[in-house]
């Protein structure tokens, strides 16, 4: 009778060890997405196609972790030269092909999915979307951070039947910063935040200007 005690013993505790080993973790890959924690606004000019206007937009972005921190939702609302567009996008990593990905679908019916690949304080998107009626367009953007992290410029170049243009080209900052549990750190007066060395506060740039960038090749080999 104690032998089978004892054995019942062993094979709950068995199970139970078992159990709390089996509890999925985020892959470590996955942090290269926290540069874009936080609330984002962004200003710059657009052109939805290469025989199209230009114009001005504003762009604002919220980005948080989602599932157990297993994904990053991004909330956008894009307002440019005709009705106000809200997106959803989810960035996740990709163990199995071992890359960064990125799903995004709008309120006026496009969808798109990319890769990115992170270069330092340099982050570039290729991919592929499907507009409302259905067109395909291909499209590289680059993001290039601040060394705070806290400012950021983007250019994306797209190409249509052929034909390549420059689509979007802004600047911003991050307006509310996240740590990365999501939770908001304090914020200084006057657009300052505490410097992560010390504590004491530091000017956030207004724009980011130091830095300047060429395309590569949506081809290059």
């Amino acid at each position: 009778m104690r032998r089978t005690v004892t054995a019942i013993l062993l094979m709950y505790a068995t199970a139970s060890a078992q159990g709390q080993s089996s509890n999925p973790t985020p892959p470590p890959e996955l942090k290269r997405w926290n540069v874009w924690t936080g609330d984002w606004a962004l200003s710059g000019i657009a052109k939805d196609r290469p025989d199209g206007p230009e114009y001005k937009v504003d762009w604002y972005l919220h980005e948080h972790w989602i599932l157990g921190g297993f994904f990053m939702q991004v909330d956008q609302t894009w307002k440019g030269n005709g009705p106000e567009l809200h997106s959803l996008e989810i960035l996740s990593y990709d163990p199995v092909r071992k890359i960064h990905t990125i799903s995004g679908f709008s309120s006026d019916g496009s969808t798109w999915s990319l890769t990115a690949t992170f270069h330092n304080a340099m982050l570039i998107e290729n991919g592929q979307s499907r507009g409302p009626d259905g067109q395909l367009t291909r499209c590289q953007t680059t993001w290039i951070f601040s060394n705070d992290r806290m400012a950021l410029s983007g250019t994306q170049e797209c190409e249509e039947n052929g034909v390549r243009w420059k689509a979007i080209d802004v600047r911003g900052m991050r307006t509310e910063p996240a740590s990365i549990d999501g939770s908001r750190p304090r914020l200084c007066e006057n657009h300052r935040r505490p410097d992560q060395s010390d504590g004491t506060c530091q000017k956030i740039p207004l724009w980011f200007d130091s830095v300047h960038f060429s395309w590569v090749s949506l081809y290059q080999n």
